[in-house]
């Protein structure tokens, strides 16, 4: 009885954590314990009760209300953001099993930047990652359910070529 409880409770954990991205594990367990840098991984539960507690406008709401994981991966320490390329090294890997696609790419010569994104038939983002390597090492995985008219309220693309593109969160 005790292994059947057992395996009830463990499978769905594991299938759960198989879901995520190989790269994204990939680059948490390579790089998470590192000093200097930061990882922060809140479950949904947690993102939906901030968006009932918060002061927070009916957009604003639903966009944290569709989140059911984030994971943040961000180099802090200078002498490693100088020795690592997150998106160098991941890019390749991001997409080897063909369930993502490259929603955006934008790179110059000191820094990339790619968003994929796993989507449904009905256009709604499951899963998406930013990857940023260069100067600056960042990984954000998302997952939920995120429409692409809910997410074009926050992003803004400018004719100032210091900044082409922002988020308003």
């Amino acid at each position: 009885m005790k292994k059947i409880v057992f395996f009830i409770l463990i499978v769905p954990l594991v299938l759960v954590s198989c879901t995520d991205n190989p790269a994204v594990n990939h680059a948490f367990a390579k790089y998470s314990c590192r000093k200097g840098v930061t990882s922060i991984t809140v479950p949904g539960f947690v993102v939906r009760l901030a968006a009932r507690i918060g002061d927070l406008e009916k957009e604003e709401r639903e966009l944290l209300q569709s989140i059911d994981k984030v994971k943040v991966l961000a180099v802090e320490n200078p002498h490693l953001n100088k020795e690592i390329n997150l998106h160098a090294e991941f890019y390749q890997n991001m997409n080897k099993d063909g369930r993502y696609e490259e929603l955006m790419h934008v790179s110059d010569d000191s820094e990339s930047i790619t968003i994929f994104g796993r989507m449904t038939e009905e256009d709604v983002i499951k899963e998406m990652v930013i990857l940023v390597g260069g100067n600056d090492n960042t990984l954000v995985y998302l997952k939920g359910h995120f429409r692409a008219g809910m997410l074009n309220k926050y992003i803004h693309i400018h004719d100032r070529p210091d900044h082409f593109l922002s988020f308003d969160f």
